[in-house]
């Protein structure tokens, strides 16, 4: 019995990009469903670092934060600069004292 060739290409096939095997899955939903039942005792936490050291219950609070509210996305530019001239803002109706910002 020989070798029979396939043409079977890297990247062809299988799942879509993106998504995710069960074991990832099942995984991420466990992970959930034990992180749901902890709101109460992170919100306790958290009271007690808010009454013991503000800052400290701002910066924890921050580090939670990206995960719960995206970051904005420029989806313009591409992150490049889209010209280098000041935008011009006529804050006197069209008088020659305009305002660069």
């Amino acid at each position: 019995m020989g070798k029979t060739s396939t043409s079977w290409k890297k990247g062809e096939g299988g799942r879509p990009k993106g998504v995710e095997n069960k074991v990832t899955q099942d995984a991420k939903a466990l992970f959930m469903e034990i992180m749901e039942g902890q709101v109460p005792k992170v919100q306790e936490a958290l009271n007690e670092v808010y009454n013991e050291d503000k800052a400290a219950f701002l910066k924890y609070l921050a580090a939670l934060m990206p995960y719960f509210i995206p970051k904005k996305t420029d989806v313009t530019s591409n992150g490049k600069e889209l010209n280098d001239k000041p935008i011009i803002i006529d804050w006197n109706g069209g008088s020659d004292q305009d305002t660069a910002v």
